[in-house]
């Protein structure tokens, strides 16, 4: 307003439905004619687009407008407009351009299909029988005004007959290689474990057409043998693939909500009450001060991480912020690696049941003067044997017995326990122990943004209370 230079204005909707529905049509045409795979050559292209001609003419037509407003499928003439923008705004190849052309005189001639008329639609599928003598450049004739309809009902064709199954094990496949980078080793191979079971159970079922009901079989199939924990973490698997494969237009519609399993479904970890920990926190400070066992015992408790991040943990990641606050930096530093990004944090270490904080800083300045070739880590023993150890440790101190639920991880359930006791916010608890979301913090363990160091350390002195 009160300019007097010129300027463009670009008018685009501004409806977000709008523009996913489109985008999901034309990301659904590339896919159809593999146009979204540029290495693919001109024989492979027109082999797709017989497979798909020869698809019409084997497919069930109907008129039913019911039928299309369920989401079967897409109409030839909608299929031939999304191919008329994609030639008009996607970057092509010569071979694709050619497929573009060609698929248009598909759509056309399956239209004419409707009304009897197979001959342009029998021609084209004997053209790509012998796609060496089908010329790249294809000229698209204006399409022959169509017989005039002789009912009011608009005629509706779906192609979801002619396209080749989606499968489970097709779609994770998909998944597995587009993410692999992204998380670590063992978390790909845990997903890898889940996806080949689930794909041996869905088997040739087509994604794109799959209902509850196929959910709720396979999730009764599921739960032969199995715990109910297991059934659920395969679960989880399950709906992170399919709402990939939602979002990416590879399927219309998932039907995965609330499949997991809810009664008794509770951890079989169980967590160490107050006195159990006051017990093992009693006998660690009695430990000498350069007793690995008492430190690691002691973290545990007031930091509730993993086994594996403790284990980790070298001289550089006990330090202190710029308000003198002792804290533990879990990282990746150094090639360490972690459970996911969440668990990527700092957590204050305050002196809850007696921990001597002086005495647990000399032993990370002492680990760092250690023998040579261990890069100052805190606890120089396998993974293992760092595990093993412990737990057989915890089982003396407590004489608890071996699969009751209770091992070191216990500390980890106690801490979470305790920060919902003492109604510290999600948000804080999720910091503290490093989850992706409060509700598995709390509904999990014990029932992101960013918090203060200081916030954190007061959550901690209010729950590690006894």
């Amino acid at each position: 307003m009160g300019s007097t230079a010129t300027c463009t204005l670009s008018l685009k909707t501004t409806h977000r439905q709008t523009v996913v529905t489109t985008a999901k049509h034309l990301l659904t045409t590339l896919r159809m004619f593999h146009l979204d795979k540029p290495e693919a050559t001109w024989a492979q292209l027109c082999e797709r687009l017989k497979e798909i001609a020869e698809g019409v003419l084997a497919s069930r037509s109907t008129w039913d407008k019911v039928g299309m407003s369920m989401g079967l499928g897409q109409v030839y003439s909608d299929i031939r407009e999304d191919l008329s923008e994609i030639a008009a705004t996607e970057p092509l190849n010569m071979e694709q351009a050619g497929a573009v052309q060609m698929g248009s005189q598909v759509m056309v001639a399956a239209e004419k299909r409707l009304y009897g008329d197979l001959e342009e639609l029998l021609g084209l599928i004997s053209r790509l029988k012998h796609t060496s003598d089908v010329p790249l450049s294809l000229s698209v004739s204006a399409p022959k005004e169509l017989p005039e309809r002789t009912t009011e009902r608009t005629q509706q064709v779906t192609l979801a007959e002619s396209l080749p199954p989606c499968t489970f094990e097709y779609l994770s496949g998909l998944y597995t290689a587009e993410r692999e980078g992204d998380v670590q080793v063992s978390t790909m191979k845990n997903i890898k474990a889940s996806c080949g079971v689930l794909s041996g159970l869905l088997g040739d079922l087509d994604m794109r057409t799959h209902t509850r009901a196929d959910l709720i079989a396979l999730r009764e199939n599921l739960k032969e043998g199995r715990k109910v924990s297991t059934v659920n973490k395969i679960l989880s698997h399950l709906s992170t693939v399919l709402g990939w494969a939602e979002a990416n237009a590879y399927i219309d519609k998932r039907y995965d909500k609330k499949l997991p399993i809810q009664k008794g479904s509770e951890s079989a970890r169980k967590e160490f009450s107050p006195e159990q920990v006051v017990t093992l926190m009693t006998y660690a400070n009695r430990l000498p001060d350069d007793s690995w066992q008492r430190w690691a015992l002691s973290l545990a408790v007031v930091t509730g991480a993993r086994i594996g991040e403790i284990h980790k943990l070298t001289s550089k990641d006990i330090t202190k912020d710029a308000q003198g606050q002792l804290l533990m930096d879990i990282n990746t530093n150094d090639g360490k690696t972690i459970k996911n990004s969440f668990s990527i944090r700092k957590v204050p270490i305050v002196s809850a049941y007696g921990l001597d904080l002086e005495a647990l800083q000399a032993f990370a300045v002492q680990s760092e003067k250690a023998v040579s070739g261990v890069d100052g880590r805190l606890f120089k023993r396998s993974s293992s044997g760092f595990e093993s150890m412990l737990n057989l440790l915890i089982r003396d101190v407590l004489g608890t017995e071996t699969k009751t639920g209770l091992s070191f991880h216990s500390l980890r359930h106690h801490l979470a326990g305790s920060l919902k006791a003492a109604e510290v916010p999600v948000g804080t608890a999720q910091e503290i122990l490093g989850h992706s979301s409060g509700t598995l913090a709390f509904d999990r363990y014990g029932a992101g943004r960013s918090v203060q160091m200081g916030r954190m350390a007061e959550a901690l002195e209010k729950a590690l209370v006894y």
